[in-house]
């Protein structure tokens, strides 16, 4: 494991506020853990002064421009803190009926629904990002009416989360009980993994200087992830 993702372990985050008060306590608890890591990782990468990032980390993003991965990184804490937001504000328990005053009902006209933002290429989507990040409009815009699952797995792609995560099985858990889908996780994954391999500072081959049994078995994973994602010539 590379040293930026070593020093970024998960740390052990929960809000006390949260324990019997809110329905989605564990699922808000998972989320500043996740939270935590993120910002260690934007940390280590910075106290690394280099101009790449490590080859463990460009497998995890599939990306060697190490501005770019900064900017995910950002994107997801941001999107992470809004999902939190919604989950505090609409799973806290609310007032018994009996100790609240009754209000006459109110009728509001209904709102038209903002149009959804255009779903982008990964090259769109990375060199929108690049020019500038997205406002809190633009984060509140993409994750409306989105169930948590889904949420959760763009938190992860910008996050460069995997299966080898220290938090994966929790995270799994939470994607499948909050109607996500592991085939767009794993999608992201091979996604991934194609952009890895044809990365320009590769050029498309493997790196000529030494690498760790454990970076040879982790590249061949990939290759083998890319290969499949791609089919036959």
């Amino acid at each position: 494991m590379s040293a930026a993702l070593a020093t970024a372990e998960p740390t052990q985050t929960q809000g006390p506020q949260d324990r019997g008060t809110n329905r989605h306590a564990p699922l808000l608890g998972l989320i500043r853990k996740i939270v935590a890591y993120g910002r260690d990782l934007v940390a280590a990468l910075q106290r690394q002064n280099t101009a790449a990032p490590t080859m463990q980390v460009a497998l995890c993003f599939g990306t060697f421009n190490l501005a770019l991965i900064i900017a995910r990184i950002t994107r997801g804490l941001a999107i992470a803190a809004r999902l939190e937001a919604r989950l505090s504000r609409t799973g806290r328990a609310h007032t018994p009926t009996q100790d609240r005053p009754t209000k006459p009902a109110k009728t509001r006209p209904a709102r038209p629904e903002p149009p959804r933002p255009p779903k982008l290429s990964q090259a769109e989507d990375d060199a929108a990002l690049l020019r500038g990040l997205p406002s809190a409009q633009e984060i509140a815009a993409r994750i409306r009416r989105r169930p948590a699952g889904a949420v959760i797995e763009d938190i992860c792609r910008d996050l460069g989360i995997n299966a080898t995560h220290a938090l994966w099985r929790d995270i799994q858990d939470a994607i499948i009980a909050h109607d996500g889908s592991m085939a767009r996780m794993l999608n992201i994954w091979m996604a991934q993994a194609a952009a890895y391999a044809a990365a320009p500072l590769w050029g498309g081959q493997p790196p000529s200087f030494p690498l760790s049994p454990s970076q040879e078995a982790t590249l061949q994973t990939w290759a083998t992830i890319c290969t499949a994602s791609t089919g036959p010539p």
